[in-house]
């Protein structure tokens, strides 16, 4: 599960740019692959909710699902979400003059999953 998102994660943060700078929003193929994305996205965030992790005071590995979800509600879950929201759909749904651009830059947010990858590196050295 963690190389397919690193494999999402690549892909994003190499078409947002040309997104933001050259694509107009329209429902075409990179519309819905873009979509298909968030998709894995929002179920990686629900899935983060049951993952153990390891507590950095003691070194124990933390199994309990309420303090999972209070370290995830507190740390990388909004971020997580401003990332995964479907800014494409809605810039089709609310284009008026000028809102295209507020749209583009909010999509930008998704360069944000590259954190994923630097994550993952650190843990393989």
């Amino acid at each position: 599960w963690e190389m397919w998102l690193v494999f999402l994660v690549i892909y994003s943060a190499w078409i947002c740019p040309f997104e933001f700078a050259f694509i107009t929003y329209k429902k075409d193929a990179i519309f819905i692959i873009d979509n298909i994305i968030n998709g894995f996205f929002a179920i990686d965030i629900v899935l983060t909710f049951f993952v153990a992790y390891l507590d950095s005071h003691s070194y124990l590995l933390v199994d309990n699902p309420k303090k999972i979800a209070i370290r995830y509600l507190s740390t990388w879950f909004a971020f997580d979400v401003c990332s995964t929201a479907p800014f494409q759909p809605l810039s089709l749904l609310f284009n008026y003059n000028g809102s295209e651009l507020g749209f583009r830059i909010l999509s930008m947010l998704r360069l944000w999953r590259l954190r994923r990858v630097s994550s993952l590196f650190a843990r393989l050295e």
